[in-house]
């Protein structure tokens, strides 16, 4: 069953494929710089839940007509020009923003040693000329990576590395080709300084950073409010508030797009009907009502919320804005709840799994079980690891906590097993398998994000959503969304 979301579908073999037409007007400058001539494509792995593959392919849509836009600007010769001295006093804008998403949790000092020696060796010493190659001592310094030919061929990965897209998007700029040039340019001789000030932050060291400082005023952009722009707010929420990484991902598009929307007047700046008319704005046949108000409204008004108790902006545009959503037609007789048939297939057709063996047939013959007999929901019994499970004095109980992952009230609860899940085998698996993960595979560490704005995926997230997939499209053939519900 495909999504009904514009450009994203679901794959024949799960997970979801997107696919994005390059405009002939730019083939030729877009294959050139990014070695796809006819069109992108994303691929999403099988099991990501829906609202983050909505959320992944929002930025990568973004980030692909961001990099249309700048090559037709380009072409047209539009877009705001940058003196030499505003561009650097731009890439101090940049530099700051940059480090400050990472600073306060930068993660460990080896990520960002093997980040500078993936600039250095992967990025920029492949376009090093042959005269350099042959006597290296002769430019100590590298001088030739400011030369034209190499700041050509080097600048589109250092704008990947470097984020320049989101930045500008996050300060509502369009540069002209000559502008984007000069400004890539300077966040390049820009970006190691980054990187070392980084992980000097990742090995504890937070002294003083005096970079910012030696960069020129930037005095002939373009106008907008003063005070805190929508994503600062975003960023600051996060940072103090630290809400689940879920509600991070989920809320990450609806700042990016209000970012676009008001960054020439700021957070602060946004008046109520200027918010309604935006949050009316964003309902369309792809995008119902009840996602604006469940998601976009509901985000923006917690956010401004908190920003108005604290004093960093002077009122919440989205406090009286409202949304009407039509009542949906129920046409099952049980509302959304399983009839007996439909819990007993669905019970039915996980033991054709008699010996699972990977995390994937564990998952499709314990999880339903569980779930039944416990009210757990999917989620808080795909992260279950063997250590969970206890014998207390004779009860074997599963302890649903907030230390493997995500608890609806985040608080920890123990469930005493259903003696027919024992009777069925389920110690024995635990057994086998020990103290780890029971769904999901945790024999390597999980590399974490070290971007709070941008939270790494649970990994149990995309056994919840194998959960029911082939139960319910083979088995059951009832419909999967009604069966996964989580």
């Amino acid at each position: 069953m495909a999504l009904r979301m514009v450009g994203l579908v679901r794959a024949k073999g799960g997970g979801f494929i997107a696919r994005k037409s390059i405009p002939a007007d730019v083939r030729d400058a877009y294959a050139r710089l990014y070695k796809v001539r006819w069109e992108a494509q994303l691929r999403i792995p099988a099991g990501t839940p829906a609202p983050f593959a909505k959320t992944q392919h929002g930025e990568w849509l973004a980030e692909i007509e961001t990099r249309i836009a700048a090559l037709r600007a380009q072409q047209n010769g539009e877009g705001q020009p940058l003196t030499r001295l505003n561009a650097i006093a731009l890439a101090g804008r940049w530099y700051v923003w940059f480090v400050r998403q990472h600073e306060a949790n930068p993660g460990p000092a080896k990520y960002w040693a093997e980040f500078g020696d993936h600039l250095v060796w992967d990025v920029i010493y492949p376009e090093a000329p042959d005269n350099f190659l042959e006597a290296p001592k002769a430019d100590p310094k590298w001088e030739w990576a400011k030369e034209p030919e190499v700041r050509d061929a080097v600048r589109p990965q250092v704008a990947e590395l470097a984020r320049v897209a989101t930045f500008l998007a996050s300060e509502g700029m369009a540069l002209n080709p000559a502008a984007y040039a000069l400004f890539v340019d300077a966040v390049s001789d820009n970006l190691m300084p980054a990187i070392s000030v980084l992980q000097k932050r990742a090995s504890g060291d937070y002294s003083r950073d005096d970079n910012p400082d030696s960069f020129p005023e930037f005095t002939d952009g373009p106008t907008r409010g003063s005070g805190v722009s929508c994503w600062e707010l975003f960023e600051a929420f996060v940072l103090a508030v630290k809400p689940a990484p879920k509600t991070v991902s989920r809320w990450r598009s609806v700042f990016l797009e209000m970012q676009r929307e008001f960054a020439e007047v700021g957070a602060d700046g946004i008046t109520e009907d200027a918010a309604r008319k935006w949050v009316h704005g964003l309902i369309n046949e792809d995008r119902a009502a009840v996602t604006v108000r469940e998601i976009w409204l509901s985000a923006s008004r917690r956010v401004f919320g908190w920003a108005r108790e604290h004093k960093r902006i002077r009122q919440n545009p989205f406090k009286g804005v409202k949304v009407d959503v039509p009542r949906r037609v129920q046409t099952r007789e049980d509302g959304r709840s399983f009839t007996a048939a439909e819990a007993s297939t669905i019970l039915k057709a996980s033991l054709s799994y008699e010996k699972p063996t990977t995390p994937t047939e564990r998952t499709r013959r314990w999880v339903p079980w569980l779930c039944a007999y416990s009210g757990a929901r999917p989620g808080e019994i795909t992260q279950l690891r063997g250590s969970d499970i206890e014998d207390r004095k004779g009860l074997i109980v599963m302890k649903l906590t907030p230390e493997a992952g995500t608890i609806k009230t985040s608080k920890a609860r123990v469930v005493p097993l259903h003696e027919h899940i024992i009777a069925q085998g389920f110690m024995e698996m635990v057994k086998r398998i020990g103290k780890g993960a029971l769904f999901y595979n945790d024999s390597t560490p999980q590399r974490m994000s070290i971007d709070p704005l941008k939270p790494s995926r649970d990994r149990a997230d995309p056994a919840r959503a194998q959960s029911w997939s082939r139960l319910s499209e083979q088995d059951l053939r009832v419909d999967k969304w009604s069966v996964y519900r989580g």
